[in-house]
């Protein structure tokens, strides 16, 4: 019997090979087929990336083969054959009968040649039909890691006779009267050479000051030059203060190495102005301070405006996220977030407001870090007036001075410490500890234990003298973990939080002093081992763990990673113990641990997918993306890059050029993933705009809305607000609580996180501008959303167009009989259900489950999803990026196949498949016309009118469809 899933590999294979490659054939047998949507094709690059894959792909196929016949008896029929033709060419033919029949043919020059290329041919094939991974290895038996797709489909679709009659009624509305409206309209849609309205209005004008403004400012910083606080504490950067100022009068960018405690972060803002100032043009001095985090730009802020006898928002400010103080102009120093001065550089890429851009902790290596870098090199063209500081305690000063060559030059400034007694994890310490197992890794990765990191504080607490104590840990739960287990008995300690999941505010508590009679306890992440002194700490507890987040693009999945940290983080750590006096500092792994870190930290673009950065930086050039990332300090390796621009041209933000889309303007300006940012979009034109935002908010943010609930305790909530979706789930809850006039009493009996729901609804308020701007919405107030209920049933259909995520089910039989079920991703990759989900234990009842990149390795067997939103077989359908096709099966039945270089099956009939292509076209045409056009009528336009009704026409349609 002909094997309808093998033959669709086949005819996917086929259609791949550019009309170009004449020398290629296939014989295969002929069957009835509808075409697909469009074509994909193999390239030249692709079969040379191939070669260069695979050094011996002859003998991988006849391996191969041979493992099928021996281990699944199993005649496949492989045979080579060859002979000369008339022009002394070599023909080579491959045939076999399995897993369908099929039969290869090249012409080469050589015999060799021509095997070879039926062979690179083959392995394509066969990878095509999930016999052979992506290393040429078979994949006959199921293993723990990766299961073979189901030949069967994994769900089904049966439209009933009315929604048939719906659907061809929408269709053949839009064929006759909104298709006509659409071609008429075309002449208003965006060009791809013309500039986004959106960045149009991004154009920056310099503020402008009277003659007098400039005087009073000039004499009122020419004062503040002969007063100083007089306690302010000598630092070492203090004796280098006229050689740092005649490096920075003297090129272009400064480069300052500055051990830690040396004063750099606070000082050298201050040595700028203060020279400015005494020279009668401190109106003309504005210096912009970067920090990777939000935190360090407060403290730093709040400390320099107190050297300086100053109230913050007189001459020294700070802008981060949804918080600000900002100086009176001219004449100003801001510390800011790296992300804000990014949002400026979109305005004004040449930086033409500032005198002075100081990148702060430039060692850390974070995205927004790297890209500033590039920015800023590119500002200096710009803007010849500009000066640019690079500042670090532990940065590769040669490795930037070879960035930005001859125009930069080096200083190290070495710093002050008091002294730190150090101590490494020993057995003999331990049991003093109370710790008899000193296991600290397992399979080459930190081992956590919480009760390690507690009985150390205890153990200080009792044997040491007064003063705070900082521990280091990975991430939020390990912080929750050490949290748990102090707070098991009773205790002397003020335990306090430091996390960027955390708010300003709450932040900023880690600064005040202990109560009366009560030990300070600080439990951290890396957030503070940079630029924030917390004067009280005297011992640091170093776990030498961090939280590493990286995309594994082949499970389609983020990654959360507990890593060691490099020597230079665990350096900054202990550098916490000696800021104000002298202290301990007990690292929680051994001296030979340390001796094997890696000597600096691995660059965050290196590690992360790199979609969003390459949309952000399309903004300030058109380039292709190699091109751009190649410019950076620490460029991404090349497979990645390619893979970014594949999944951003799948997702519809690039086109084959690598030119923004009409989807990819939109989108440009969004601080979030683009597959975020396309669901929004998208809610605005399905109709779901207000609950999607909650959404993308949500996961954007990356905070917990629950407080101190278990995980089957925050699953059972929301529950009672959606079944099968913990997005929508989140979205009904933050409706319910924004509706409520108690939402900002923290006092508030409840399980959710006012602070946390508080920082959404902000957020919600800051995204709702970036749609304003994008012309997707006509008004500002986020109270004005909607001015009608939005589509809720629609919403899977707006994640799933931007998330391109499924797991499904897969059903098995067990040895004693039963049915069993379970879910893998497109990948083929286990797949398993936090216990925090709705969907936890819910195999039997869905069938296709979308999520966003969230998930956790458990090992190298499975993934983990927390968040999860189960998607209707029909909206997969007409929503899922990439092609869709199905093969007819010589019956009445179809498989549908969902593409975006892995498959997904689905069944119905012929007739429910052609009346779904249908729908599905003219929802990519209406959706693409809009994404083109929206915001740009006049609202009395009756074409506007007509054009809305059918979306709404549209809407409800679809609505019915995933009625139950």
């Amino acid at each position: 019997m002909f094997n309808v899933r093998s033959f669709i590999g086949l005819q996917s294979v086929i259609s791949r090979f550019s009309t170009t490659q004449r020398h290629l054939k296939f014989i295969y047998p002929h069957f009835s087929t509808v075409q697909p949507e469009s074509e994909y094709n193999i390239s030249n690059e692709d079969i040379t990336r191939l070669k260069r894959k695979f050094s011996s792909p002859r003998n991988i196929i006849s391996n191969f083969y041979n493992q099928v016949e021996r281990t699944q008896n199993i005649k496949t029929g492989c045979h080579f054959g060859f002979n000369k033709n008339k022009k002394h060419q070599w023909n080579c033919k491959l045939s076999v009968q399995w897993p369908s029949p099929i039969v290869f043919s090249s012409v080469a020059a050589t015999k060799a040649k021509a095997g070879e290329l039926v062979s690179l041919n083959a392995i394509q094939w066969l990878q095509d039909m999930e016999k052979l991974d992506h290393s040429g290895k078979p994949l006959i038996v199921s293993n723990k890691q990766r299961i073979d797709v189901a030949t069967s489909p994994i769900a089904s679709i049966d439209l009933s006779e009315p929604n048939v009659k719906l659907i061809s009624s929408l269709v053949q509305k839009y064929n006759q009267e909104i298709k006509p409206l659409i071609n008429k309209r075309k002449p208003i849609l965006i060009e791809d050479d013309q500039t986004n309205e959106v960045l149009e209005e991004l154009n920056f004008k310099l503020p402008t000051f009277s003659h007098f403004d400039y005087t009073n400012r000039n004499e009122y910083l020419y004062k503040k030059t002969t007063r100083t606080l007089s306690e302010v504490v000598q630092l070492p950067i203090d004796d280098y203060e006229s050689d740092v100022l005649e490096m920075i009068e003297n090129n272009r960018v400064t480069i300052i190495k500055g051990e830690p405690g040396c004063g750099k972060s606070t000082r050298v803002p201050n040595f700028i102005m203060k020279k400015w100032s005494q020279e009668g043009k401190g109106s003309e001095c504005n210096i912009y301070v970067t920090q990777p985090r939000r935190i360090s730009a407060i403290t730093l802020a709040n400390r320099v405006a107190e050297e300086r006898l100053e109230e913050l928002g007189n001459v020294v400010g700070y802008q981060v996220r949804l918080k600000q103080i900002l100086p009176r102009k001219p004449g100003s120093i801001v510390f800011a977030s790296s992300g804000i001065l990014l949002q400026k550089l979109q305005a004004d890429p040449g930086l033409k407001e500032f005198s002075h851009v100081i990148i702060d902790e430039a060692h850390e290596q974070d995205i927004n870090t790297e890209i500033l870098l590039m920015l800023t090199k590119n500002a200096l063209q710009l803007n010849d007036k500009l000066k640019l500081i690079i500042m670090s305690a532990t940065l590769n000063a040669e490795h930037f001075q070879n960035y930005y060559g001859h125009s930069a030059s080096t200083i190290e400034i070495p710093g002050f410490t008091h002294p730190v007694k150090t101590q490494f994890l020993t057995k003999q310490l331990a049991r003093e500890w109370g710790i008899y197992d000193t296991t600290v890794e397992e399979n080459g990765k930190p081992y956590w234990n919480p009760q390690l990191a507690a009985n150390v504080i205890k153990w200080i607490d009792n044997n040491k003298s007064p003063g705070a104590i900082l521990c280091f840990v990975s991430g939020w739960q390990d912080i929750i973990d050490v949290n748990k287990l102090l707070q098991k008995r009773p205790h002397n300690f003020d335990i306090m939080f430091a996390h960027s999941k955390l708010t300003p505010e709450k932040q900023i508590e880690i600064m005040r002093p202990a109560s009366d009679g009560r030990r300070k306890v600080v439990l951290a992440t890396n957030i503070a081992e940079t630029s924030i002194t917390i004067n009280d700490v005297v011992y640091v507890i170093d776990t030498g763990m961090q939280n590493i987040s990286s995309w594994n693009a082949e499970k389609g999945i983020k990654l959360l990673d507990r890593c060691w940290v490099s020597q230079a983080n665990a350096k900054q750590r202990r550098g916490r113990a000696g800021r104000t006096r002298p202290g301990e500092c007990y690292h929680l792994y051994s001296l030979d641990h340390f001796n094997s870190f890696s000597e600096y930290p691995t660059p965050e673009i290196q590690l992360t997918p790199l979609e969003h950065t390459i949309i952000t930086l399309k903004i300030h050039s058109q380039d292709k993306a190699k091109v751009v990332l190649s410019k950076l300090l620490n460029s991404p390796s090349v497979e990645t890059i390619d893979i970014a621009v594949s999944e951003l041209q799948l997702l519809g933000a690039l086109d084959k050029e690598e030119k923004l889309t009409a989807l990819g303007k939109r989108i440009a300006a969004f601080p979030f993933d683009p597959c975020l940012s396309k669901a929004l979009v998208h809610s605005v034109f399905l109709k779901c705009l207000d609950p999607t935002l909650t959404i993308i908010t949500y996961l954007s943010s990356n905070v917990n809305i629950f407080r101190e609930t278990t995980a089957a305790d925050s699953r059972h909530i929301k529950k009672e607000y959606s079944t099968c979706s913990d997005h929508l789930a989140v979205a009904k809850l933050f409706s319910e609580w924004n509706r409520t006039l108690d939402r900002y009493n923290n006092n508030s009996n409840t399980s959710l996180s006012n602070n946390n729901l508080i920082l959404i609804n902000k957020l919600k308020n800051l995204f709702t501008q970036h749609l304003y701007n994008s012309l997707l919405i006509e008004d500002k107030d986020i109270n004005n959303l909607n001015s009608e209920k939005p589509l809720e049933q629609l919403i899977p259909a707006v994640l799933i167009s931007g998330f391109g995520n499924l797991v499904f089910r897969r059903t098995f039989m067990r040895r004693n009989g039963h049915l069993d079920y379970s879910f893998i991703n497109d990948a083929g990759i286990k797949v398993v259900h936090h216990s925090e989900s709705v969907n936890y234990n819910k195999d039997k009842e869905n069938e296709l489950l979308t999520y966003f990149r969230e998930g956790r390795s458990l090992d190298h067997d499975a993934v983990m999803l927390n968040k999860s939103t189960y998607v209707p077989p029909t909206l997969a359908v007409l929503f899922f990026n990439g092609q869709a096709s199905f093969k007819h099966d010589g019956h009445n039945n179809c498989l549908i196949y969902i593409q975006n270089g892995k498959r997904v099956n689905i069944s119905c009939s012929k007739g429910d498949w052609e009346t779904l292509l249908s729908l599905r076209n003219v929802i990519r045409n209406f959706i693409d016309f809009l994404m083109e056009t929206y915001g740009h009528y006049e609202t009395n336009d009756h074409t506007y009118d007509d054009i809305m009704d059918f979306r709404d026409s549209m809407c409800s349609v679809l609505c019915k469809l995933v009625e139950k």
